[in-house]
């Protein structure tokens, strides 16, 4: 067996594991919840909320935030377009996917991405807080596999980049 077959036979019993083992009508409005502090609207409102206070160092944070944000978010919609993987609720029998998003692609998961383009510098900044944040984007990726929107490998590439972009941006920002 290719390693490429190993990794999608693996990505495949993991996603069915998480979607379709844990289902419960408490985590169905859990996770729909928490998948939101991965949304576009969260992604635009959180760090604007840091750049209004006066104090310099938190308008910093929010600057560290934005940017880190779309420097990932650039490069995750840029792979979505070159990749163009389905979504698994369309392409795997019995999968489950809790209020699908419209958008048909994938690869790699955009709200996993925003997610830690906020948790990874809010670490930095505020290192007592890590096992919090940690868990929120934690959360965050699991709830897109959950709701039948992502494969794993999507969410750990989605982390990926989150942390590509946190290094370009505090190296070259």
């Amino acid at each position: 067996m290719s390693v490429l077959t190993y990794i999608k036979k693996g990505d495949v019993s993991i996603y069915y594991w998480i979607n379709k083992k844990f289902h419960c009508t408490f985590l169905d409005v859990f996770m729909r919840g928490i998948t939101h502090l991965g949304s576009t609207i969260f992604a635009i409102v959180f760090p604007l909320l840091f750049l209004v206070f006066s104090k310099q160092e938190i308008k910093n944070i929010g600057m560290d935030l934005m940017v880190t944000m779309i420097i990932s978010q650039f490069i995750v919609h840029s792979i979505k377009r070159v990749v163009r993987r389905p979504r698994p609720y369309r392409t795997l029998k019995d999968a489950r996917a809790v209020n699908p998003p419209s958008c048909q692609y994938s690869f790699p998961s955009g709200h996993t991405c925003t997610a830690f383009s906020f948790v990874l510098p809010l670490m930095y900044h505020i290192p007592m807080m890590t096992p919090i944040f940690l868990m929120i984007g934690v959360l965050v990726a699991l709830s897109r596999i959950y709701l039948g929107f992502h494969y794993p490998t999507d969410v750990f590439i989605g982390f990926f980049i989150a942390y590509m972009g946190t290094i370009i941006q505090f190296s070259f920002f």
